[in-house]
C-alpha cells in the first residue's frame, strides 16, 4: 500500500503544477472576440462555444516585463517576439511567427489578434470541454535561444455541431423559464397564461434532451418553447392592453356620472334650499300682518260711550 501511495506522488505534484485558468506576468489580457458563450446543461459549466468550420479569434495583451536573470543587478530589458502558439487538447498547435520579430521596448504594452478556423468534430470532439494553452515565444535581445515562459490556460473552450451550437443559444435565451418558472403573477390574460405553460412544459423537454446529447430534438423543443413565449408576449400586450383601455374608459363614465349625478343633486338640494327660504320669508310676512293687526288695534281711539 505505502508503495503504491509513493508512486501516486510524483504525479500528483505533476498535477498540481500544471497551470489552470492561470497567466503568466508577460500576459496581462486575454480574450476571445465575438464569442458566443452561457451555461451548457450537457457539459454542466460556462463555455466558450464554437461552431464547427467558423473563425475563432483571440485577442492577447502583452506587457514586456521581462528582467535579466540573477544575479542582481537585474535590469529589464528589450525582447524580440518571435511567435504567438497556440496549444489545444485535441493536440493540435496553431503558430503565428512573426518576420521579422516583433521588438518591444522594456515595460512597453503590445496587443496581438490571432485565429483560425474551428476544427471538424472528428479532430475536437464535442463531448467534452476543451483546453488550450497560449504561449508566446521571444527573444531577449542580445540572445539567439526563443523562450516560452509566458502563457495563458484555460478549460472552458467548446465545439459544437450545428444542431448543438443553435440549441445553446436558444437555451441561452429561454433559461430564465427554467430559474423562474412561468411568470402568472401580473398575467391577467388567460391565453397568455396558457401559452406560457405549453412554454415552460417545451423548454422543460428541450432540457432534458440537450442533456443527454441529442441536441436535434432539444432544437425543436427549444424553437417551440421561443414560438409559444413570443405568442404568449403578444397575447398578453394585445389583451392586456384592450382590457386596460376597456377599464379605463368604463372608470371614465363612471366618474362623469358621478359627477352628472353630483351636479343634480346640488341643483336638487339648492331648489330645496330656495323653497325653504320662500316658506320662510312668507311665514314672516303673516307674522308681520298679525303684529300690525295687533299694535294697530291697541292704538284705535275708542268710541264714546253713551250715557
Amino acid at each position: 500500500m505505502q508503495k503504491k501511495i509513493m508512486a501516486l506522488v510524483p504525479v500528483l505534484m505533476l498535477f498540481l503544477l500544471l497551470p489552470n485558468r492561470t497567466a503568466s506576468a508577460g500576459i496581462q489580457h486575454f480574450s476571445w472576440i465575438n464569442p458566443t458563450v452561457g451555461d451548457d446543461p450537457y457539459y454542466d459549466e460556462y463555455v466558450v462555444a464554437y461552431k464547427t468550420g467558423t473563425p475563432w479569434n483571440t485577442s492577447i495583451s502583452v506587457y514586456n516585463n521581462y528582467l535579466t536573470p540573477p544575479p542582481p543587478p537585474r535590469i529589464y530589458m528589450a525582447i524580440n517576439v518571435t511567435a504567438i502558439k497556440v496549444y489545444f487538447d485535441w493536440g493540435k498547435w496553431y503558430n503565428f511567427t512573426f518576420s521579422p520579430p516583433v521588438r518591444m521596448g522594456p515595460l512597453e504594452v503590445r496587443v496581438f489578434n490571432i485565429g483560425n478556423l474551428t476544427p471538424p468534430l472528428a479532430e475536437a470532439p464535442e463531448t467534452w470541454v476543451h483546453s488550450y494553452t497560449i504561449y508566446v515565444e521571444y527573444v531577449p535581445e542580445g540572445g539567439d535561444t526563443p523562450v516560452m515562459d509566458w502563457y495563458w490556460y484555460d478549460d472552458n473552450f467548446a465545439v459544437m455541431s450545428e444542431d448543438h451550437f443553435d440549441a445553446f443559444k436558444l437555451y441561452n435565451k429561454l433559461i430564465w423559464i427554467g430559474e423562474v418558472g412561468v411568470p402568472f403573477q401580473g398575467v391577467n390574460v388567460t391565453e397568455a397564461q396558457v401559452l406560457m405553460v405549453k412554454a415552460s412544459i417545451e423548454f422543460t423537454l428541450g432540457e432534458q434532451s440537450y442533456r443527454s446529447g441529442a441536441f436535434t430534438d432539444a432544437e425543436t423543443h427549444f424553437g417551440n418553447a421561443d414560438n409559444y413565449m413570443t405568442a404568449s408576449i403578444a397575447a398578453w400586450n394585445d389583451q392586456g392592453t384592450a382590457f386596460e383601455n376597456a377599464m379605463l374608459e368604463y372608470y371614465r363614465a363612471l366618474a362623469n356620472a358621478t359627477k352628472k349625478q353630483a351636479d343634480a343633486d346640488y341643483l336638487q338640494a339648492n331648489a330645496a334650499l330656495n323653497n325653504s327660504y320662500g316658506w320662510i320669508f312668507f311665514g314672516v310676512g303673516w307674522t308681520l300682518i298679525g303684529l300690525g293687526i295687533i299694535i294697530y288695534s291697541a292704538k284705535k281711539p275708542k268710541a264714546p260711550t253713551q250715557s
